[in-house]
């Protein structure tokens, strides 16, 4: 069942778990889009970017449930203490990007509605064992979703023109380089358990993640080109930049361990353009 996306904190004790991670954030130059001096400029694209930061702030939310489900499935497989608390505290770094999406968003004029399922934020693991049931999250959600994220991410805050979204990609550009990292090495850990069945498995999992992030990613550049305003890619851009990220922060790193992306995943991807 679907209802509105929105945010809320009950503070007391348990907001004061969070002001350590949270510190400075309310220095962050928010007065830019306040005043309005960040939301100057085509309406359109103004109101393109509110829905980009708003998708963004349930993106950050559904990615908190990914990692979650990736923190019980290591759990299950007995995987290293450190890479289970990673996972953990990794669910309170997409919380904090859910947050921050939020605020740029309401700067900006408003979120926009969206009308979400809170029951299927993540797609459940199929394989037949704990190792693979882990390794498959993973791979979606680190090596994938993550992994094509950071790049994209990057290049929106040196375009910005704004102190304020360069701040708050910043943050979440620090973060996601991590999260990014840690499949890499449950993969490394896992290598001696994993068959070549399971990196076949593993190899498809990757496709199928490619082919549903590349038009929910696609779907966040703006056809205009020019700098990144409020933080929303040309599509011209994001398109080379995907391209070269699927191959170097993708396919390559999970060919070195055996996992190799079906070519048509990579074609399908390839050809679909962002706008």
């Amino acid at each position: 069942m679907t209802a509105p996306f929105q945010l809320a904190a009950i503070g007391g004790p348990w907001g004061k778990r969070l002001e350590q991670r949270r510190r400075g954030f309310d220095d962050y130059p928010w007065h830019e889009i306040a005043a309005g001096d960040d939301a100057d400029g085509d309406d359109a694209d103004v109101d393109a970017a509110r829905l980009v930061w708003t998708q963004s702030a349930f993106s950050e939310y559904a990615s908190a449930a990914a990692f979650a489900e990736i923190a019980s499935a290591l759990l299950a497989a007995a995987a290293p203490i450190d890479l289970i608390a990673a996972a953990g505290d990794f669910v309170v770094d997409e919380m904090l990007h859910a947050e921050l999406s939020a605020r740029v968003a309401m700067g900006l004029g408003g979120a926009v509605l969206l009308e979400v399922d809170h029951e299927r934020l993540v797609r459940p693991a199929a394989g037949d064992n704990p190792l693979r049931r882990a390794a498959e999250l993973l791979v979606r959600t680190s090596c994938v979703g993550e992994a094509l994220t950071v790049p994209l991410l990057k290049l929106a805050m040196q375009r910005t023109g704004s102190s304020l979204i360069e701040t708050v990609l910043a943050r979440i550009v620090r973060d996601e380089s991590a999260h990014a990292e840690l499949g890499p090495w449950f993969l490394d850990w896992a290598d001696a358990e994993l068959s070549d069945a399971d990196r076949c498995y593993l190899g498809n999992v990757a496709g199928d993640a490619i082919a549903a992030y590349a038009p929910l990613f696609g779907g966040s550049c703006q056809t205009s080109e020019g700098k990144a305003d409020h933080g929303v890619l040309d599509c011209a851009s994001f398109d080379a930049t995907f391209a070269s990220a699927l191959q170097s922060r993708v396919v390559d790193p999970l060919a070195l361990r055996g996992i190799v992306v079906p070519d048509e995943a990579l074609k399908t991807a390839l050809e679909q353009p962002a706008w």
